[in-house]
């Protein structure tokens, strides 16, 4: 990848067309989504009250949180092309070849691995800390409700997901990768975990 753009040849293939067309492609199923799908197939919505009249987040929250962390990237996508095509500078991408192939292999891999990770990170470090003689919890699901093992699963599994998209991005993987890797997945977690109620991350939910 080059830092920064660069001048190409007219009669290389620009790619372009594949960028306007993901973009366009991406916000079109973000409507469809929002103005179709949700509203007809989940029915709390966005925000719901619980039965002692609190406001929590319904069904829809985290799908529609999801599609609309879509737009950006969309926006993005058009946005650098048309700004590439009006500087006449850029990357050629050319056709899909068995490198993109590789690419996305490896990026179904490492989402397989961390979200493994994730399921099986917190009973990992509850077995750890019994064999540590530090607690002596019956099982993960004892543990599940306290700090730090009910976030110890995310953390772990976030954290390695993170850390590998940049890994097979970059090639190369620094201290502050794994830092911002980090201080990324406790975000979220300091988010869904710590300021909205009822949320439980996974794999607390499917105790």
């Amino acid at each position: 990848m080059t830092r920064g753009p660069v001048d190409t040849d007219e009669s290389a293939p620009s790619g372009g067309r594949w960028n306007l067309w993901l973009g366009g492609g991406t916000l079109t199923l973000v409507a469809l989504c929002l103005l179709v799908w949700f509203p007809r197939d989940i029915s709390s919505g966005f925000l719901k009250k619980s039965l002692t009249g609190n406001t929590i987040p319904g069904d829809a929250f985290f799908p529609t949180l999801l599609v609309l962390l879509m737009v950006p990237l969309a926006l993005l996508l058009i946005a650098g092309e048309l700004r590439a095509k009006g500087l006449k500078v850029g990357e050629p991408v050319g056709r899909i070849g068995l490198d993109n192939l590789l690419f996305l292999a490896r990026a179904g891999f490492v989402t397989a691995a961390s979200l493994t990770l994730m399921t099986w990170g917190g009973p990992l470090v509850v077995w750890a800390s019994n064999a540590a003689g530090l607690t002596d919890f019956s099982g993960y699901r004892a543990a599940s409700g306290r700090f730090p093992y009910n976030v110890a699963g995310f953390f772990i599994g976030g954290t390695a997901l993170s850390a590998s998209y940049i890994y097979i991005t970059r090639r190369a993987l620094r201290t502050r990768d794994l830092v911002v890797a980090m201080l990324a997945t406790a975000f979220l977690i300091l988010l869904f975990a710590g300021l909205l109620d009822n949320i439980q991350l996974p794999p607390n939910a499917d105790l």
